[in-house]
This record gives C-alpha cells, structure tokens and sequence, in this order.
C-alpha cells in the first residue's frame, strides 16, 4: 500500500509537472530508516515540542535583550550533544558535522520579539487547538521547531553529508542585525541558508529592501507668545508627511509592489506651551525592485527638504536600516532554478501541506533569508505554523501545524546537505 504521504506528493508533481525546477528531495529519503526514525520522533515527542514553543514564548525577547532565549537555546544545544556558543552579536551557533563531501547548510531562527518586556507574554491554549500570545509565533515557534528538529536527528542519528549549522539570531526585527554580522564574521561558511520565519508557505526566495529612516527637523524653537512667524519644524514635519503620501506607488495588481509608512515613531517637543527645537518621524519603505527602492527614497528625500526650506528650518536624514533588494522575479530566475528552493516546495508537498496554486514559491521575503540573498548564497525562508497577527497583542498560532514546521527541516537537513550530482 503506498504511503499517503507518496501519494500525495507524486499527484502534486504530476499536476506541476509543466514547470520543473531541479530539485534534492524524493519520496524515498523519507522511507530512509534514519529518517523515518527521525520524523517518528517529532510525533511521539510533540506534546513535548508543544510545552517547549510556550515556554520559549513566554520568556521576553525583545529585540538587543534575547540573553535569556540564548541562554536556553544554547543548554539545550548542549544537551542535544552539540558544542553551541554564543557570538560577539548574541546570536546562538551550533555545528553538526556530516559525514563529508557535502555542502554546509544554515538553518537560521530569530529569537528576538518585536514586543517590550512590559507586555504580558504568558500563553492562552484554547480548545480550537491554538495558542495565544504575543510572540507566540514569530518567532517563538521556529525556535521550538528548531530545538526539536535537532532532537530528532540526533536521537535517529540521520546521516548528512553536509555539515548543518544551528543558528538562533539576535535582532531580526531590528533589521537583520544578528544575520548580517554571523554572515559578515563567516564569509564562505554558508553553502545555503534556510530562514525559519513566516507563515508555512509558499517558499520564499527573494529579499524585500527594507529601509528604516528617521527624518530630523530642528529650529531654535519659542515659547507660544512669541511664536508667529517663527520657523516651526512641527509644520515642517508635517507638511512632509502629507507630500509623502501624494508620492505615487505601482498599481494594484502590478508585478511589483511596494510600500511605505510615514509617521510609525514620531517624537516632539516636551511642553505645549513652546515651538520645539526638534521634530523627527521615521519611515519605514519596502520593495523588492532596487530601482523603484532607490526613487522612492530619493522621492521623498525630496519631500522633505521642500517642506524644511518652505517653513526656513533645517532636515536631515538619519539611516536606521538598510537593507538591500533582491531583486525584480524576472532578476531571480537563476535563484528560482537552484535546487533548494524546489526541494522546499516538494517537502511540503510531501507533508501534505497545501501550497497556493501556481504560488508554491515567492520572489520576495522579509527574514534573515534577505540577508542571504543579497549576498549571493542560494537562501530561502520556509515558515514555522499556520498562525495570524504577528506583531499584535493578538498574535495566534495552530498547535498541530507545527508538526510541519519541525518535520520540514528534517527533511531539508537530509535532502540540501547531500552534494550535487
């Protein structure tokens, strides 16, 4: 009798079979004793999985204060029987050798929040078989995922080629911080990256450009009674904001998109009874296409300099992130066709996971895959559960869809690590 799981994944290669990309998985890795054993394990464990995914959710970690995460991720690194330590970022690393001749593969999870240690970040499991909290799935999940993973193949003792690097970053809220400095301390030890990060589909495989800016109006200020007439860099800052939103964006439905948010983080004066000396607002702007990044940015740049000279005030512009852009789909043709991304897609496939139609894999991506991509190492980012409202205090995720989440990378671990033939 054929495995469901087979089955499955053979009617979803047949109906896809008019667009092939090269791909590291088949359906006879899974059915490999060691790895058999390893997924086993995931099931007969997941209620242990479970607890752990609310544990690591309720310990706060907002982004540059992860020390306590990493202090657990790395105990239990060291008792899955791995040697971790802990880098100059903060960031968590642990090596699981292969046997040899493979590539190196680095499955990355953030442990940072975006939410303050002031938010109550204790978990609600409801009897819809979902949990609740802040956190409780980016990225708490894929921490647990990982951790449980590693557990599997080392108890399955699954044979990789390759070597398979664990690494629990820092700061990927803040901008990729942890991601961009292992890769800059490490240059040529990545082979491939697979971001665990996300929603479970569709596979990414691009990077969205994010630039983070604050925008600075300053004026010698004056107290109310002696303000009119006096350059005011609240007007300033206002008028600035509102000429953003007139800068036009792609049309709906167009290939490319982009986005941006004028006014997330604004900061003023201290007393109502004076002009401040200083006004400053961020903008935060998101698109995959370099060119349409860079406009953009000049675009309202622009803006901004016309709304200081029109109130006879002075701007600068102070960078908080850059981020660069993967690229256009038609720029990413050549990282569509390398084997990792394809191998993701025919995972899921395989773990009865539906993919969107004809969407199973996406140019874009917003993870510490971005960092990856840009600089040049075949990256994608494949996700954790089903869940909604990350970044709200109503953040949710489906307990038993984190099965996949665990299940997948055991099986991108055997599959990405063996060499090229």
């Amino acid at each position: 009798m054929c495995h469901p799981g087979i089955a499955s994944f053979l009617l979803a290669v047949s109906l896809a079979a008019q667009t092939t990309y090269p791909s590291k998985f088949s359906p006879a890795l899974p059915e490999r004793d060691d790895v058999k054993q390893a997924i086993a394990f995931i099931d007969a464990h997941f209620e242990q999985q479970v607890k752990e995914w609310i544990h690591i959710t309720e310990i706060p970690a907002p982004s540059g204060q992860e020390s306590e995460r990493a202090a657990y991720v790395k105990a239990e690194f060291e008792k899955a029987g791995l040697q971790p330590a802990i880098d100059p970022s903060g960031n968590v690393v642990a090596r699981r050798k292969g046997t040899g001749g493979g590539p190196t593969l680095v499955f990355a999870a953030h442990m940072d929040t975006v939410f303050p240690r002031s938010i109550d970040v204790r978990v609600t499991k409801k009897p819809d078989g979902t949990l609740h909290a802040p956190g409780v799935g980016d990225n708490s999940a894929s921490v647990a995922n990982l951790l449980q993973a590693l557990r599997a193949l080392q108890a399955a003792n699954v044979r990789t080629r390759g070597d398979v690097v664990f690494l629990a970053t820092v700061q990927e809220e803040a901008g990729l911080k942890g991601m961009y400095a292992w890769l800059e301390r490490n240059k040529g030890a990545a082979d491939m990256l697979v971001a665990l990060d996300g929603s479970l589909g569709p596979v990414r495989y691009g990077a969205l450009g994010v630039y983070w800016s604050r925008m600075k109006f300053t004026a010698p200020g004056a107290h109310t009674n002696r303000s009119r007439g006096v350059p005011n860099p609240v007007r300033a800052a206002a008028q600035c904001i509102t000429d953003i939103y007139t800068i036009p964006l792609p049309e709906p439905g167009a290939p490319v998109q982009a986005v941006y948010n004028a006014g997330g983080m604004m900061s003023a004066g201290e007393v109502v009874n004076a002009v401040p000396r200083e006004v400053t607002f961020t903008v935060d702007l998101r698109t995959v296409d370099k060119e349409l990044l860079g406009s953009l940015d000049d675009a309202m740049v622009s803006k901004c300099e016309q709304a200081a000279q029109a109130q006879r005030v002075t701007f600068t512009r102070e960078w908080i992130m850059r981020s660069a852009a993967g690229g256009r789909p038609e720029d990413l043709t050549d990282r569509r066709r390398h084997p990792i991304v394809q191998t993701a897609v025919d995972v899921l496939r395989y773990l009865n996971f539906e993919l969107p139609k004809g969407h199973e894999a996406d140019p874009d991506g917003s993870t510490d895959a971005n960092a990856g991509v840009v600089n040049s190492i075949p990256s994608i980012s494949t996700g954790r559960a089903r869940g909604e409202g990350q970044h709200t205090l109503g953040e949710w995720a489906d307990i038993d869809s984190a099965r996949i989440g665990a299940k997948q990378i055991v099986l991108l671990a055997a599959a990405l690590t063996e060499p090229d033939r």
